[in-house]
């Protein structure tokens, strides 16, 4: 009962995405939720494990896939209501690629954004590798990636971007005490750290719960890159987190004339929220996750983000026999779409 009232507390005092969930309307159906677990918990029908799970599965399967336990039993039995066992259904195990398809089109293939496999200088060179490929058009796939970092992108944004922001965009960070004194030790070891850096000064100026983080502002011209002349980004069910943010982008800034998403289902649904913290309960040292900031889309977004980002073309192909090094049935049939 300790850890269960140590990781409530925790959530709704620092998860960023609570008290919008809340301002949403959900606090009736959060408030049964939280009391018939506990009931439960108290009367022994159910153990530690599982109350943690269940209570962090009601945030991860209606709003944010960002809040999660690092637990078997979340993995085994919570994790596959939401997601798709790909490894199950065909060999997969996505890795670096970046190669032509044919004389029109290049693959990049980007399995994490964790900058080890690939790294950032991985991507870079490959964007390279493209511009003076002589192909046209571009394929960026993100298959099997559950983010990283967002700084993984900035080599291929200059090529994509091509217009302003349909929705204007700004990102919102809980302040307390707890999320301050992560970014604190952040900044302490890493003094060039942007993101701890504007959150500390920020916070600093401020005492609202919800701080805006100021960021670039979206109002400078910007050219429009000559390539890609067309491009695909290809997604499926584990496409999260940072490899979302590729596609948020390019539902924000790129023209779909031009670059379409393809993929069968939609993505994650971690799109919203960022710069996650885990902290061990107390007692039964369960890891649970919770990002410390939120989309300002967040805020408006009908689907509550659970639901991820959909394609804008779905393949109807039947799932390709492997998934590696290799271009798969999925890749050739997007190139010959693209010509």
């Amino acid at each position: 009962m300790a850890d269960l009232d140590s990781l409530i507390q925790m959530v709704e005092t620092n998860y960023a995405g609570f008290p919008i969930i809340m301002q949403k309307g959900y606090g009736n159906d959060y408030q049964t939720m939280r009391t018939d677990i506990s009931s439960r918990l108290s009367e022994g029908s159910i153990g530690i494990q599982q109350a943690v799970c269940e209570y962090c599965y009601w945030f991860f399967s209606k709003f944010d896939g960002h809040v999660y336990v690092d637990h078997p039993l979340f993995l085994k039995s919570y994790f596959p209501k939401c997601h798709i066992r790909y490894a199950e259904l065909f060999e997969y195990n996505p890795k670096p690629v970046s190669s032509k398809v044919n004389d029109d089109t290049w693959l990049i293939r980007v399995p994490s954004c964790q900058g080890q496999d690939p790294t950032f200088q991985w991507f870079t060179d490959a964007v390279k590798q493209y511009q003076i490929s002589g192909c046209d058009n571009l394929i960026i796939d993100v298959r099997g990636n559950p983010g990283g970092s967002d700084a993984m992108w900035d080599p291929i944004v200059p090529l994509l971007f091509d217009h302003k922001p349909t929705s204007p965009e700004y990102t919102l960070f809980r302040n307390t005490p707890k999320n301050l004194t992560f970014y604190q030790r952040i900044l302490d070891e890493y003094s060039d750290d942007e993101i701890a850096k504007l959150l500390i000064e920020n916070c600093s100026r401020s005492s609202d719960e919800m701080v805006k983080i100021e960021e670039d502002s979206d109002d400078a011209d910007f050219p429009i890159s000559s390539l890609p002349k067309k491009a695909a980004i290809v997604i499926d069910k584990s496409t999260g987190s940072s490899a979302e943010s590729l596609v948020r982008f390019a539902k924000m800034y790129c023209d779909t004339a031009r670059t379409k998403i393809y993929g069968k289902e939609n993505t994650w649904g971690a799109q919203y929220s960022g710069n996650i913290i885990g902290t061990p309960l107390p007692n039964s040292q369960i890891w649970v996750y919770y990002p410390t900031c939120v989309s300002s889309l967040f805020l408006s977004d009908d689907s509550n983000g659970s639901s991820g980002l959909s394609p804008d073309v779905r393949i109807n192909l039947p799932y390709p026999k492997t998934l590696t090094d290799n271009c798969d049935e999925w890749i050739l049939w997007i190139a010959n779409q693209l010509k």
